[in-house]
This record gives C-alpha cells, structure tokens and sequence, in this order.
C-alpha cells in the first residue's frame, strides 16, 4: 500500500515537472484564486441577513437586552457603541416577543404608523394608533426629569364621535413612574398639571400618579387640604430663609474681614388669609340729619257725622237729588319716605399670604477668621524664642479659638440687609488658630528607592533606543553567475591548455564545457537556471 501511494506521488511529481516555472506559477495563482472565490461565495450564501432589533437608551438597558438575547440562544451582533443590536430576520417574532414581555419596546412608534394602513384600516383604528403615540410621547416628557428613570402612561380618551358631549368629555390618565431618587410633592403636581394640560382638561382630577413601590403620589391625602397647604408653606419659609441667608452671606465676604460665614435664620411669616372692609362715613358741615340712611312711615285722620243707613232707604221716594243735611265724613293718608346719602368711603383690605413678620423674626451669625502660624517664619523672625516656646509648645498654648469684637457697623449691615430690627440680630466673630509645620523634613527611604527606579527605568529606555538605531552590517549577496564569469574561471584554470587553440578553437572549448559540466554541476544547474529566468522574464 505504501509503494502505490509513492508511485502516485511519483506520477504527479512527474506530472508536475512537465511545466515550466512560470506555468507552474500560474496554475497555482489560477487555483488560488479560484478556490478563495468559491469560499467567499459560499460565505455571502450562508451569511444571515441581519436587521436592526432596537437601540437603547442607556447602558443598564443594553445590558438587559444581552442578557436575554444571550438566554434565549438568539445570535446578535452590536454597533461600536454597544446601544443597536442587530439579529438574523429569521428571528425578528422571538426576539420581538421576548423583548415585549419584558418591556423593552423593540422599534419607535410614529406618526407614520399611524396614518399608514391598507383600506380595510378604520378611523376607530387610526383612534387607537393615535392613543399610543400619544401615550409613547407623554412618557418621554417625564422622563425627562432627572429623578425620573422610566414612565408608563395610559390613557383614556373619549371617543370622538362628533357630539357636543363627546367633545367636552375630560379624557383620562395614569402614570407610573420607576424613580431613581425621591421626587417632591411639587414635581409630582407638576406632571399632574402637564398631564392635564396635554388632555386639555381643566383640572387634574382625572390624573392618578404611583410609582412602582406602590405608593399613590397624585392624588394624595394632603392634595387641597390643610396637609397640603402646610407643606406649600414649609415650602416658600425655606425658600425666604435661603434667600437671606444668601443675601447676609454676601454682604459680609464683601467686607474681606472674615473667611468663613455661618447663619442662621428665624424667620416668622403670616399665611393666614385675612380680608376685612372699613366703612368710614362722614356728614357735611351745617347738616343735622345724622347718620340716617333709609326712613320710611305713613299717617292717617278721619272726621265723621251721622248718617243713615247707606243706600237710599233713608231718601224720600219722591226725591231724586242729593240734599246736603250737614251729615258727612272726611278722611286723609299721608306717607313718607326719607333716605339720607351721607359721604361714604369703603376700604377693603386683605392680608399678604406668606408675609414675612420681620419684628418677630431673628438672625444669628457666626464669623471665622483663621489665623495661620507656620513654624518656619516663626523660628526665622525669632517669635518663638521670645517666648521661650518650642513650636508644640505654642501649638498647645493657642489651640483654642480667640473671640473677636464685632463692631456696630457689621450688626447694621446685617440688619439692613435683612430687615430685621437691630435688637434681633446677633453676630459673632471668632479667630481658629491653624498650625504650619516645618517643610524641611528628611528625604524617606522609600522617596530614594522611588528615585533609582526612575533613573534604571529610563536608563534601559535609552539603551533600548539606541540598539534599535544601530544599523546592521548587509551580508553581501551573492552575485549571479554568469557565462562570462563562467568562462573566465574556466580560462583561469585552464590558461595554459587555451594558448594555441587556432582552427581547433570550438572543439577545444566544447571539451572544456563538458569538462566543466562533470567537474561542477551545481555552478552548470545555476547557469541554467539564470538562463531560462533571463528568457521567461
């Protein structure tokens, strides 16, 4: 078996030498090429088409999003950033299903989809499409709260079927909030009112708001309540402390006599909702009616005689005129009415909310100046001998802080800069002592180890760099042979043979040639070699 094996590879050897270098050459490059063509073909067939799955929004996301492709055994490549993925469309519905579940959306919704659809698409369908836009761009808006990680909305909108009712129908909201930090009362009403606003509803009473610990944020107990009013009062009483502190803080760096300021502030403000109306009423001069605004009466007289019985039963039947018999009754009603218009001036007056009581309000102050001692300028301008202290000794004696006199203008300033009477206001100034100590201390050992390292780190450096500049002695390439150089060592060798070749000159050089060929065939395999380079190049 081993003996047809080598007769096969003696026959392709055999085969082989058949062609010349350069036919060899070629057929090599030929089948090189085209065994790479076929392998990138085959690569291109078989690649997988590779779609864009989602971009993420940050790193926890993209992380997340590995995880589960990774879990799920879905091949994914990344962009340079790590944010897009992309996948195989053969497993776009697995990666879509697996990414929806656990609610990372895997592509945008826009407008597009919604007014793109075919024919059998209905305006009920382009309400609902509509409703989730909307519900995507809501939650972008609050996400834009730094203490807001994600959001979730969901909205109820009335349908919109052309009535009057319809129209005026408030819509509907819920919002869940993931929080990486705490988030304010204020915050919260904030999205309540941007919420409201985005539905155009006149109110926030159709606005509930939790976060994911399941704590109800809008509305709350304390939302239009006393609860909720008092927080609001907290609230702006910090705000007005804050803005004094400030204010007192900057007057006294601008005097440059302290380094350090503290204050404190005991602010006293109203906010109560106090309205009450002044009635100021005033008589001209001369008049004696008062102050009477409205009268009214009536009065009544009567004067009576005897009379018979009333008709005609008293009269003669004869009779057919009246006759005066001095019998007769009179009666009168008078009424009146009086109404005064004195000068009338009516001042309503309401209370300021939040107004602060500056004479029940107080400010304390505290002010430091430090005061350096270095141990080396001391020992230089000779304090410390003066004193008879080493410098610990000093430092022992001094340590505790040294108060210092304010003077009345710093308790004016103070006062006018806040308001507050001059009797509430409270300022102190003291000097901190801080200790210099000598520089000039003695080199470590660790300093000097650090120190030769450096010096043997850059010292190999250099060696480095120069070994790589030196340049290396070229070996010196060895020269072609050639049929002169040929003939010449030949001839060399053979001079005294060569002198009288005369008319036997060819058959003399052919005998030196194949002298040549038995003597060295490696030089004569050279020549040849040379040879069919020079006719094939």
């Amino acid at each position: 078996m081993p003996e047809q094996i080598q007769a096969i590879l003696n026959k392709i050897l055999e085969w082989w030498r058949k062609f010349t270098r350069r036919q060899q050459v070629l057929i090599v490059s030929i089948t090189a090429v085209v065994v790479v063509s076929l392998i990138i073909l085959g690569v291109i067939l078989t690649r997988p088409t590779m779609m864009q799955l989602v971009v993420c929004e940050d790193g926890k996301q993209a992380a997340a999003v590995k995880t589960l492709l990774e879990d799920e055994g879905i091949k994914y490549e990344t962009s340079q950033d790590g944010y897009t993925f992309y996948i195989d469309e053969k497993d776009e519905w697995r990666a879509n299903v697996l990414l929806g579940s656990n609610e990372i959306p895997t592509s945008k919704y826009t407008i597009d989809n919604v007014i793109d659809g075919s024919f059998s698409t209905t305006e009920a369908d382009k309400q609902k499409r509509y409703k989730i836009l909307l519900e995507q761009q809501f939650a972008e808006d609050i996400e834009q709260f730094e203490m807001v990680e994600k959001a979730r909305v969901t909205l109820n909108i009335p349908e919109d079927d052309g009535t009057i009712i319809a129209r005026d129908q408030p819509g509907w909201s819920s919002v869940i909030l993931t929080l990486s930090a705490p988030i304010s009362d204020e915050t919260v009403t904030g999205i309540a009112t941007i919420m409201a606003t985005n539905l155009a509803n006149e109110t926030t009473d159709n606005i509930t708001i939790m976060d994911t610990d399941g704590n109800l944020l809008y509305p709350t107990a304390n939302t239009g309540s006393a609860g909720a009013s008092a927080s609001a009062n907290q609230d702006a009483r910090d705000k007005a402390r804050a803005e004094i502190v400030s204010r007192v803080q900057t007057v006294l760096d601008g005097t440059n006599l302290y380094d350090a300021v503290s204050v404190g502030v005991n602010l006293s403000m109203n906010f109560d909702e106090n309205s009450y109306v002044d009635y100021d009423y005033s008589v001209d001069e001369g008049r004696t009616e008062g102050y009477l605004d409205s009268e009214s009466g009536s009065s009544s007289s009567s004067i009576g005689g005897n009379g018979g019985v009333p008709g005609t039963d008293t009269n003669d039947d004869d009779t057919t005129y009246v006759m005066e018999d001095n019998n007769q009754t009179q009666t009168s009603t008078e009424e009146f009415v009086k109404d005064y218009l004195p000068d009338e001036r009516i001042t309503t007056h309401k209370d300021e909310i939040g107004k602060q009581i500056l004479d029940d309000s107080s400010i304390s102050v505290t002010c430091k100046k430090f005061a350096i001692y270095n141990q080396d300028k001391m020992e230089k301008d000779g304090t410390l001998t003066e004193a008879g202290q080493t410098f610990d000794e000093f430092v022992k004696a001094n340590s505790n802080p040294v108060q210092m006199e304010v003077t009345d203008d710093i308790v004016e300033i103070v006062a006018r800069t806040t308001g507050f009477p001059v009797a509430n206001v409270k300022v102190v100034a003291y000097e901190i002592p801080m200790f210099q100590y000598s520089e000039g201390m003695p080199i470590k050992p660790t300093d000097i180890i650090q120190i030769v390292l450096a010096l043997l780190i850059f010292a190999m450096l250099g060696f480095v760099v120069f070994r790589s500049l030196k340049t290396e002695e070229e070996e010196p390439v060895e020269q072609e042979l050639t049929i002169d150089d040929l003939i010449a060592s030949t001839a060399a060798e053979e001079e005294e043979e060569l002198e009288d070749i005369g008319y036997t000159e060819k058959s003399e050089a052919r005998i030196l040639i194949e002298k040549f060929v038995d003597e060295k065939p490696e030089a004569v395999a050279q020549l040849l070699r040379n040879w069919l380079n020079e006719d094939w190049g």
